[in-house]
């Protein structure tokens, strides 16, 4: 009962949530005056209020013998209007409205200048200094203790929601959490006055002029009171100071605001304009913000004072200033820098298996003509021993993978010494064997230059349509894909999966009404799942591979990974988050601040191939459509054979790459790209390929064991 006690005492008014209306008087009128309102605007006529609104608001004459009991009395006489319970110092009723029409929590709440008093009406007086010339006695009627005109008793928040100021303007919009602001006034005007308006009216505000005196009864200006200034001076509004009476029931922090006044400051309007501009391009801040940002405060800084004070933007800036170095310290690394990397890392010879490196090293221009004759001739020698173009029993993404390989290094995979690798992608059934990764993989390889699909006298024969439809129909119903759409449960997607598949059908977005609706559901759930590192998920833990996928995915569909706002969160985007998996070796780890992981750095710098030309305006890593393609023109006719064994190294899809870390050093090769350049209308197939990531064919298997 302490509680209800407490806050009855305190039922007698309390400021609605909308501020007092703002009277402007000047000192010598406001002399000895008290100005006293009752309104109602909770309790409806409706609900059985007698009456509504403002009931009267007009100003007494008090002296040294005022009593906030007499000022009462004499507004209910001068108004002609009944109370009752003033002189047991407890109003019940005003003008026929009691406290029980508002149910068991109504009442009259007293506040003194929008402030709940924590004490009977007989406390207050202007002897005892508690009431002050030019102050505000408001009685105010409340269905819910207070609760529903702005006052919480348990609140410790003591920001200002609002400020009216008359007779000058801000040099920006109010915030409550910004203190410090500037007050413009033209030349010839001496006056401003402040009406600050607490957001909890538990605690009092105040406004002091230059000299913050909470101590000193009569120093404050009362609420809407003219304030004489000039250039120079500061107005200070404190909120919930120790030193005055007011409802704090949880030992609030102060709030101080000041207001620094000047006058006739008329600027030249374009570099006020242009530095704004500035600051308004800087846009979202990204780890690439760097050159705006130093753009904007170069031009801020050469402003004079009088200019800088005018620019209403300036928070922005130095909030977007705060960010960058935060995401400058916890990401280094620049894109150049990992291209650079790549060329000491990646290994200095290639055999069958090891399709992911060759596409790195198309994709960045770092080829050489060892690795290259290497990787040629062991899948020469592979395809001899089979003496078939299939090159695996069971997994067409072995196919798949090395089509891609041979196409980035500029070689005819349809007629490669004679056989035709992508033969074995024209059964369908064989495709599906793996699954959702079957179809994605065989569209990647078969986009990668338009290659026509072999016909095969079956109702199994590949085409287009099945490979899209296959993907479609997997989908989950939350947007995204997930490797084990075999299990028929629909238990959530992956990031992994989704991007993956996002590459396969990004040649077809926005040209196929189906794909089209099916790639923004899957952007939609890739977005609402990246967190504020910028990072992906996969099976319930934020991995290198995912956001690797996400970010090849977002290059193929032209997405600017780096401006779209879907993927930007806290300022991180899907960058930063993959370099967030990066060692200082420039290797990366599966998990962040894991160990240095082989396929995860292979998956990493397959991102870093097709960012790298995304941001170069070349096309995608695997539209490789305009290349004109060499074809390798077999010895002998080759003879195809029954399906051979599995005896294929590991290719595209498998989790386990050949480690690269190990590899010695050497310099970036300046050898021709064997990708085309051109615009960004060929990246809806770069997707197609950045997709292969092997981390999802063993998202279910491979990664959990590899992990």
């Amino acid at each position: 009962m302490k509680r209800t006690t407490k806050v009855l005492s305190v039922l007698l008014s309390c400021g609605l949530l909308t501020s007092m209306t703002a009277v402007t008087v000047s000192a010598e009128e406001k002399q000895k005056r008290i100005r006293v309102i009752a309104e109602n605007n909770t309790l409806s006529a409706e609900d059985g209020a007698p009456w509504t609104g403002t009931l009267f608001d007009e100003w007494v004459n008090a002296d040294d013998s005022s009593t906030m009991s007499s000022i009462l009395e004499t507004a209910f006489a001068d108004n002609h209007c009944t109370q009752t319970g003033l002189e047991t110092d407890f109003l019940t009723e005003v003008n026929g409205l009691t406290a029980e029409k508002g149910g068991a929590m109504g009442g009259w709440m007293l506040l003194l200048d929008d402030w709940v008093t924590d004490e009977s009406i007989s406390a207050f007086s202007v002897s005892n200094g508690k009431l002050e010339n030019g102050d505000t006695i408001r009685l105010v009627y409340s269905c819910a203790w207070g609760a529903d005109i702005g006052y919480d008793w348990s609140g410790s928040d003591t920001s200002l929601v609002s400020l009216t100021l008359n007779g000058g303007e801000l040099n920006q919009a109010f915030q409550s959490d910004r203190y410090d602001y500037v007050i413009n006034i033209d030349d010839g005007n001496e006056t401003v006055s402040v009406i600050p308006q607490v957001g909890n009216k538990a605690y009092r505000a105040k406004v002091y002029l230059n000299t913050y005196t909470p101590a000193e009864p009569g120093t404050s200006y009362p609420a809407g009171m003219d304030i004489p200034v000039s250039d120079g001076d500061v107005i200070v509004i404190g909120v919930a100071n120790s030193a005055w009476m007011q409802a704090n029931y949880n030992n609030a922090q102060e709030s101080i605001y000041r207001l620094s006044v000047q006058q006739e400051k008329k600027l030249p309007d374009v570099q006020v304009q242009e530095a704004e501009s500035l600051i308004r391009s800087i846009g979202t801040v990204t780890v690439n913000s760097g050159s705006a940002i130093s753009k904007a405060r170069a031009f801020f800084d050469s402003l004079t004072a009088e200019q800088q004070a005018q620019v209403s933007n300036l928070g922005t800036l130095e909030e977007a200033e705060t960010l960058f170095e935060e995401l400058r310290k916890k990401n280094v690394v620049s894109l150049e820098e990992l291209v650079k990397a790549y060329s000491g890392i990646a290994p200095d010879t290639a055999a069958m298996g090891s399709e992911w490196e060759i596409i790195n090293l198309c994709g960045m221009n770092l080829m050489t003509e060892k690795v290259r004759t290497a990787y040629v001739e062991s899948v020469r020698a592979q395809l001899e021993q089979n003496k078939s173009s299939q090159l695996s029993a069971t997994r067409s993404t072995v196919n798949s993978g090395v089509i891609a390989a041979l196409t980035s290094l500029g070689i005819n995979a349809a007629d490669f010494y004679g056989y035709d690798l992508t033969a074995p992608l024209a059964d369908m059934e064989f495709v599906n064997q793996q699954g959702i990764n079957g179809a994605v993989y065989a569209l990647i390889a078969l986009n990668s230059h338009r290659y026509p699909i072999p016909q095969i006298d079956s109702e199994n024969q590949t085409t287009t349509e099945k490979l899209i439809e296959t993907l479609l129909s997997a989908q989950e119903k939350d947007g995204g894909w997930t490797i084990d759409t075999w299990s028929g449960v629909d238990d959530g997607s992956d990031a992994d999966m989704t991007a993956m598949v996002l590459q396969a059908l990004a040649p077809y977005y926005r040209k196929d009404e189906a794909v089209t609706a099916a790639v923004d559901k899957a952007l939609a759930f890739l977005s609402e799942n990246q967190n504020e590192k910028g990072q992906f998920r996969s099976y319930g833990s934020y991995d290198c591979e995912s956001s690797a996928q996400v970010l090849i995915a977002l290059c193929a569909l032209n997405i600017d990974a780096e401006t779209d706002e879907r993927f930007i969160k806290s300022g991180s985007t899907a960058y930063d988050g993959l370099i967030s998996f990066c060692l200082d070796d420039r290797t990366f780890s599966h998990y962040a601040d894991g160990e240095s992981n082989a396929f995860s750095t292979t998956q990493a710098y397959t991102a870093v191939a097709a960012l790298y030309r995304y941001r170069s305006s070349k096309t995608a890593l695997l539209d490789l459509s305009a290349v004109t393609l060499t074809t390798y023109p077999a010895a002998t006719p080759a003879e195809e054979s029954s399906v051979p064994e599995d005896s294929s190294q590991n290719t595209f899809g498998q989790t386990s790459v050949q480690s690269s870390s190990a590899q010695e050093s050497r310099p970036v090769p300046n050898i021709p790209n064997t990708v085309p350049t051109g615009d960004h209308s060929g990246s809806l197939v770069v997707l197609l390929f950045t997709a292969l990531s092997a981390a999802v064919i063993v998202l279910t298997a491979g990664r959990k064991h590899q992990n």
